[in-house]
């Protein structure tokens, strides 16, 4: 929420000074935009896929047996999970070559390394969190449906 609300502070500064003024606005504007929208962005993953809140198309999984719409969820999770594994392996690895590059932006030379470890904690937390879904969605998977665990109580025990 902090990233968000800098973002509109930064946009809404930037725009009057561009507008009203001769200074033309906030200088790196841009870079510190897109530095921004990776925190917003890389943190977000993780959240939003611990809130359940992504967006998934159903249109064909919605025809699927039970069974097998759980099944092919499980296999997607673990899927993408592995996938992300291999994006933070991939954003570790480049976390000192931009630091000893000295990466910055233009004019206000904010270094891009300390964004590339945002980015890795992100993607560590996304595809730990897709994969404990995943873990989820396999113990789910092996317990029976309510239904039976109903058809299965005893009501002669139950007063």
């Amino acid at each position: 929420m902090w990233t968000v609300f800098f973002l509109m502070f930064l946009t809404t500064i930037h725009a009057i000074l561009r507008k009203f003024t001769l200074l033309g606005g906030i200088r790196d504007a841009l870079p510190i935009t897109e530095l921004a929208m990776v925190v917003l962005v890389f943190c977000g993953f993780a959240y939003m896929q611990s809130q359940k809140g992504h967006v998934r198309v159903d249109f064909l999984v919605n025809r699927l047996p039970l069974g097998l719409s759980k099944l092919l969820e499980i296999v997607t999770l673990f899927i993408g999970s592995g996938i992300i594994w291999v994006m933070f392996y991939a954003s570790i690895t480049n976390i000192i070559p931009t630091y000893a590059k000295g990466a910055s932006t233009m004019l206000l030379k904010i270094p891009f390394w300390p964004f590339m470890i945002v980015i890795s904690v992100g993607l560590f937390f996304y595809a730990l969190t897709l994969a404990l879904h995943a873990i989820d969605g396999c113990i789910r998977f092996s317990e029976k449906p309510e239904e039976e665990i109903i058809k299965d109580v005893d009501l002669s025990t139950q007063i």
